[in-house]
C-alpha cells in the first residue's frame, strides 16, 4: 500500500510576483504550509501577482482548493492577481467538478 506523499512547497519571489510551487498532496494537512508561504504577500509590499503552480500536485482536495479560492478572495480585496496553473491527471478533475476553472 503506497504512502501518501507530503506536499513540499517552493516559494519564489521576481519581478513583483510570488511563485508557490506545489508537489504532491494538497489536502487538509497542507493547507498550513500553503498559507505560511502565503504570509509572505505581507512582509513584501510591492507584489503585483501570486502564481500558484500546481502540475506536480498529484492529489487536492477542497481543503486545498479552498485554499486557493481564499488567496483569490484576498487578491481582489489587495489589488493582486491570482494564477493557477492547474494540476494535471486527476488532481485536476477537483477543477472540474467544481467549476472553479470558469472563473
Amino acid at each position: 500500500m503506497p504512502y501518501p506523499s507530503p506536499l513540499l512547497v517552493t516559494v519564489e519571489e521576481s519581478d513583483a510576483t510570488l511563485h508557490v510551487r506545489l508537489a504532491g498532496e494538497f489536502d487538509l494537512a497542507a493547507v498550513p504550509l500553503v498559507e505560511e508561504a502565503l504570509d509572505r504577500l505581507t512582509r513584501a509590499p510591492v507584489l503585483r501577482r501570486v502564481v500558484f503552480d500546481l502540475r506536480a500536485v498529484c492529489f487536492l482536495d477542497l481543503a486545498g482548493l479552498r485554499t486557493i479560492l481564499r488567496a483569490d478572495a484576498r487578491g481582489r480585496a489587495e489589488a493582486f492577481e491570482v494564477v493557477v496553473v492547474r494540476p494535471r491527471g486527476t488532481a485536476n478533475r477537483v477543477f472540474t467538478l467544481t467549476r472553479v476553472g470558469e472563473q
